[in-house]
């Protein structure tokens, strides 16, 4: 996209309206603030404001993360008591998970809690669901650990059949079969469904087979290969005679713009990079683990780190300012991306996001849909 921010938004002085972009919805994404020096109430503030700003200011959803036993995300252990503490406070915006880890928790369950705050919020509520990764997770449920993703499948069929009203047969007490319905009684009658997918062309093409909606990021992709994902899944709908564009794809993207593009970088660096680096230790001993080696040395994980820095940093962020977050965004819907997640609580000092605001503010305005 070329011209001037002026340009973009159509407010040219003395010019005529430039061309409206691509249509694009935004959200805020809420995951992991690893920084030592802030307290975790501070963290939970912090994210009210950012939620509040996020409600008024045209934002489509909050999307709040499950994360155990590691300080990465570690304040999102349980999203629903987050999501109950922010929903009185807001008044139109919705609250999504991404996503609730599924094999973790009894169906039922799930459904009770998040139908308590669909009630809170007036019918506010969409559900994104993952198999989870990281072993220590599963003391939670130790036996559904190497049959996970096969368990999260089946399982969600049975959410959305309990948050229906309908009544779902489960093992009680002496291996008896008891049959029970949910209450209270969810808003919505029919639950939006998310699946978080980021690797699988397979997975990308279940989901469309399915009918759920996808929320997915960058992790060793880039928007060229995302592309093809997302065809797989506009075929796996179009497969399951759905209507091939009806579905929605979410991505995260890292979220930072300044009125002075030039500042960014210099600002983000440092966060960002402990940031990646909290994630990479806990992804990368989780992928050891299972194969059973050793974690990289100091040495491969200082490259690792570097790489995945300068990538995200050049190629799968929101940096910049509001003509590089545009340009961005156009390559995104390009892709066939729906709606961007913006992850905006990676360890940038928060008086510097809270300034951030308004430049994306300005953003989701240009690209709203009509």
């Amino acid at each position: 996209m070329e011209g001037t921010i002026e340009r973009l938004l159509g407010i040219a002085p003395g010019a005529s309206a430039a061309p409206r972009p691509r249509r694009m919805r935004f959200s805020v994404l809420f995951f992991s603030d690893v920084r030592e020096d802030v307290s975790d109430a501070r963290k939970y503030a912090f994210m009210r404001d950012l939620a509040l700003y996020a409600d008024r200011s045209g934002f489509e959803a909050l999307y709040f993360p499950e994360r155990h036993f590691h300080e990465f995300g570690s304040i999102h252990a349980n999203p629903a008591l987050v999501a109950a503490h922010l929903i009185p406070q807001t008044t139109r915006i919705r609250f999504r998970t991404a996503g609730v880890s599924l094999p973790l928790h009894h169906p039922a369950e799930v459904v009770e809690w998040w139908a308590m705050n669909d009630v809170f919020s007036g019918g506010r509520v969409d559900l994104g669901f993952g198999s989870g990764w990281s072993r220590a997770d599963f003391i939670l449920a130790p036996d559904a650990y190497e049959d996970r993703r096969r368990i999260c499948s089946a399982q969600i069929p049975l959410v959305q059949r309990l948050w229906r009203g309908e009544a779902v047969a489960f093992p009680g007490p002496g291996g008896e079969d008891i049959a029970v319905r949910v209450f209270p009684r969810p808003v919505q009658t029919e639950l939006n469904v998310w699946l978080l997918v980021t690797q699988s062309e397979e997975g990308f093409a279940h989901a469309g087979r399915q009918g759920y909606n996808v929320f997915t990021m960058l992790y060793g992709n880039n928007l060229e290969a995302m592309a093809k994902k997302i065809a797989r899944y506009r075929a796996g709908r179009a497969e399951a005679g759905l209507d091939p564009a009806a579905g929605v794809v979410t991505l995260t993207l890292h979220t930072l713009l300044l009125d002075d593009p030039r500042r960014v970088a210099g600002v983000v660096e440092a966060p960002f990079r402990a940031y990646i680096l909290s994630a990479l230790d806990a992804h990368l001993a989780a992928a050891a683990q299972e194969k059973g080696e050793a974690p990289p040395d100091a040495a491969e994980k200082a490259r690792i780190l570097d790489y995945a820095y300068q990538r995200y940093f050049q190629t799968g962020a929101l940096f910049g300012g509001l003509e590089d977050g545009a340009r961005m965004v156009e390559a995104a819907a390009e892709a066939g991306v729906n709606e961007i997640a913006c992850l905006l609580d990676f360890g940038v000092d928060y008086a510097i996001v809270k300034e951030s605001l308004d430049p994306l503010a300005r953003l989701v305005r240009a690209f709203a849909p009509t």
